[in-house]
């Protein structure tokens, strides 16, 4: 007699390592492997049905606003910022702005100087404001990899990140998690990491909003560079 037969696979109920809630499918992601408890805002690794190890990460689709080229010796991703932050800020840079101006054009037309000066930090402010706006509407991060270097770019506009490492010093890639508190709650972003020769570590990408997007980055990477995909601590999903 089949002893399986006798005792049927029993369903687990997954719950939080933190707090003990249960999880929904919604707080569960199998591209990471991982699970976000709602109630405590935990992250942890998802158990795998033998040894208690992490599941195999299966390899992420391609990202709607991503494009990639391989042509076998140079892989290129090309990650659009464009996002829905970038329309809410162009409604709020507006709004800023107008002000300023509206600000400006009264303080100087009834010859009260104090009271213009005063806004210039406010405009500084609403300049800056403007240009991250246009940065999210044009800008895009281009990342090359080939067998000599793994070089990072951000156009049109300047931006900082923009760097060049040699192939040969990367030993791993992984992606982490970094986590805001602000008066409207918590929101995550994600960024692309490499262990360098002697234990360096080096941010390829950073502010990648959605985690599979940052994951996708990575296993193109890996792929491309030939990496094993191996754990490391403090990983996202690991």
């Amino acid at each position: 007699m089949d002893p399986a037969r006798n005792h049927p696979a029993q369903l687990v109920e997954l719950k939080c390592r933190n707090c003990g809630s249960p999880l929904s499918p919604d707080d569960i992601s199998p591209q990471l492997a991982a699970a976000r408890c709602r109630h405590c805002h935990s992250l942890f690794a998802l158990p795998s049905a033998v040894g208690g190890r992490p599941i195999p990460r299966p390899q992420v689709p391609l990202p709607s606003n991503f494009r990639i080229h391989d042509d076998g010796y140079t892989l290129e991703i090309t990650r659009r910022w464009r996002g829905p932050a970038a329309f809410f800020l162009l409604f709020f840079a507006l709004f800023w702005n107008g002000f300023m101006v509206v600000w400006h054009a009264i303080s100087l037309s009834t010859g009260a100087w104090v009271m213009s000066a005063f806004g210039l930090l406010h405009t500084g402010v609403g300049i800056f404001i403007a240009y991250y706006t246009l940065a999210l509407f044009i800008n895009a991060t281009v990342i090359r990899a080939d067998g000599r270097s793994l070089d990072v770019k951000i156009r049109p506009l300047p931006w900082k990140g923009n760097k060049s490492i040699p192939a040969v010093e990367i030993s791993q890639l992984y992606c982490m998690e970094k986590i805001s508190h602000g008066k409207n709650g918590t929101s995550a972003s994600y960024r692309v990491e490499a262990v360098l020769d002697g234990n360096r570590r080096e941010t390829l990408v950073s502010g990648v909003p959605e985690a599979d997007h940052a994951l996708f980055i990575e296993q193109q990477l890996e792929r491309h560079l030939k990496i094993a995909d191996v754990p490391v601590d403090g990983e996202h999903g690991r």
